[in-house]
């Protein structure tokens, strides 16, 4: 379900979740905090293997966290179908541990709660900024760079913001779609949803 068709609820415990064939990333938030973050590895030899192993480590954030909502990062681009169709996998292993029969599923774009905490995509003046700091590489090493930066704001906005003390970006991601989901959850305004 799309963030923007449910109802405004009284959201008590939403968690956040980044998963990819080789870890899953959440965090919960309760009370407008984050209470738990962490990451897993996720490993095996086949793709079969790290679905196993995948629903077993999804039981362990099950235990510690109980969420009632469960935001997940609406699907995007992937270099190939089989990549996304891996990781589509790995995500229904996962939900399908932790979802209870009252637990709602709600999807998140990535750029909307990567702008809500003021983490835009660079314009265009910011990425000459970044060719001017860091003059002769690649597009390739350009583009992975503003990648970095913008994910550690997203570090920084937590730790600054919270208190937490988040040193991995996947971490920090699965923070920042928690705390999308749960303000807007609890603090609905309509215009700031993306439809």
């Amino acid at each position: 379900m799309q963030l923007s068709k449910v109802q405004k609820q009284k959201a008590n415990r939403v968690l956040g979740i980044v998963a990819s064939t080789a870890s899953v990333a959440f965090c919960l938030f309760v009370d407008g905090k984050p209470v738990q973050i962490g990451k897993m590895p996720i490993v095996g030899a086949t793709i079969y293997d790290k679905i196993k192993d995948a629903n077993t480590k999804a039981k362990i954030i099950s235990k510690l966290c109980m969420p009632d909502y469960v935001a997940v990062e609406q699907a995007i681009m992937v270099k190939s179908a089989d990549a996304g169709l891996k990781i589509a996998m790995i995500v229904g292993a996962i939900l399908s541990v932790i979802l209870k029969p009252e637990t709602q599923v709600i999807t998140v774009a990535p750029i909307s709660w990567q702008s809500f905490i003021g983490n835009k995509n660079f314009t265009n003046a910011q990425k000459l900024e970044v060719q001017k700091q860091f003059p002769g590489k690649s597009p390739a090493w350009y583009k992975g760079k503003i990648r970095e930066i913008r994910k550690q704001k997203t570090m920084d906005f937590f730790n600054n913001n919270f208190g937490t003390s988040i040193t991995d970006n996947d971490a920090g991601d699965a923070t920042g779609i928690a705390y999308f989901a749960y303000k807007k959850l609890t603090e609905r305004n309509d215009e700031t949803i993306s439809k």
